[in-house]
């Protein structure tokens, strides 16, 4: 029966979680697919996100990935669909509000018609949406949506190790898509002077970073090192796991650091921390609330958090009285 609960003893023989499209996003969606994978590990599973994403999960034996790319051709859209309609699933986890679980007929689904409003953070959000099909015991599982493998392992010890000549590093991500919620080169330069006085630094970001980080490495009297634009998001998610802790902004690479519990120091523009927060237990934020009209929405009176108001010594403060990067 549609929309029937889901229990331990049910079994389902196949599992499809429907997550999002963005990076950040997807990794909001992680503490879901580990319920799942835990929960129920003899169940195949297949994880439907966007093509940005699906590097994020590589060749991960727990699940396999559906890439959804919203630029396909409506013939494309169809193989697609019929793709997942022949696997005949019997249990539809849908955190995107489709109508896939109607099409797909599953025994077990998230409900379509009469979900209930959920407000917080993004990945209760997620959980809350999950735990109306399924009543799970906790989230503190083991996680496997995201997995490093050797090859990870031999990347790090190849071009970050033999760089660093020191065990001690930090990373700092001084990318976002969102040019409203990145801080100035300026500022960073002299952050990393800072803490090259005791670490290591280690940019990262994608190939459109790898400018941002080139200008503050010009800026900065210290050596340090770039990965910006050579590494893809699991050798990212190596780095973050052995580093000390990482400066960031609200980005994919925070979350990929919460999803770790990385030490983190955030520095925060306009986005809701109400829902999209760093959400490990080693975090803090550095905002200054004041007007600025240049990066005011549109037709709004909203006042928003400008990164320009944030001092280096607002940072350094931070890492500090944290105790961070020990």
């Amino acid at each position: 029966m549609m929309c029937a609960k889901l229990l331990k003893k049910s079994g389902p023989k196949r599992i499809l979680l429907v997550s999002m499209t963005n990076i950040g996003d997807v990794l909001l969606t992680c503490p879901v697919i580990d319920i799942l994978r835990n929960d129920f590990p003899q169940a195949k599973m297949d994880v439907v996100v966007g093509p940005k994403a699906a590097t994020l999960f590589g060749d991960n034996p727990n699940f396999n990935i559906k890439v959804f790319n919203k630029q396909s051709s409506i013939k494309e859209k169809w193989a697609w669909f019929l793709d997942l309609y022949l696997a005949h699933y019997d249990c539809v986890v849908d955190l995107r509000h489709t109508m896939l679980p109607i099409f797909l007929m599953p025994k077990y689904a998230t409900p379509v018609l009469f979900r209930k409003p959920f407000t917080g953070h993004k990945k209760d959000i997620h959980l809350n949406r999950l735990r109306e099909l399924y009543d799970f015991d906790s989230i503190s599982h083991k996680q496997v949506a995201v997995l490093t493998t050797r090859e990870d392992e031999e990347f790090f010890e190849k071009t970050v190790v033999s760089d660093l000549q020191a065990k001690k590093f930090v990373v700092i991500a001084p990318g976002a898509a969102d040019g409203t919620k990145r801080w100035h080169p300026k500022g960073f330069a002299a952050l990393a002077d800072y803490l090259s006085s005791s670490v290591k630094v280690v940019f990262v970001g994608d190939l459109k970073d790898a400018e941002i980080v080139g200008h503050i490495q010009g800026l900065m009297k210290m050596p340090s090192v770039s990965l910006a634009g050579k590494i893809n998001l699991r050798q990212l998610a190596f780095i973050l796991k052995k580093c000390s802790g990482a400066v960031v902004h609200d980005s994919g690479v925070m979350h990929l650091a919460s999803y770790f519990n990385v030490p983190l120091i955030v520095l925060w523009g306009p986005t809701s921390l109400e829902r999209y927060a760093p959400w490990g237990k080693q975090s803090v934020i550095v905002r200054r609330n004041k007007e600025c009209h240049r990066c005011r929405e549109p037709k709004s009176d909203v006042t928003h958090t400008c990164m320009s108001f944030i001092e280096v010594n607002d940072v350094i403060n931070a890492i500090k009285q944290g105790d961070f990067f020990k």
